[in-house]
């Protein structure tokens, strides 16, 4: 990651700490990001996004990674131009 993305991501990544969104939205969010990567934009289903984000709440992972996964996928994706 450059450094300008980097501090892009770092400051996406304050915001949604801040922001405090719930829980299983932020789980959603990373589902989704995930499978763009994955698969691309609208190259998946719901049904896709669900039994992921299912994954993600079953997995244990704490707020603070949520959040900075979500920022670094999402400056990611900006970065090559794939995000939404």
């Amino acid at each position: 990651m450059t450094p300008n993305l980097k501090y892009r991501a770092e400051k996406f990544y304050q915001h949604l700490i801040k922001s405090n969104f719930p829980f299983d939205a932020m789980c959603w969010a990373l589902a989704e990001l995930q499978l763009i990567i994955e698969k691309g934009y609208k190259k998946y289903s719901e049904n896709d996004v669900i039994k992921r984000a299912e994954e993600i709440l079953d997995s244990s992972i704490e707020y603070d990674k949520l959040c900075w996964f979500i920022a670094s996928f999402k400056i990611y994706l900006e970065g090559i131009g794939k995000y939404p």
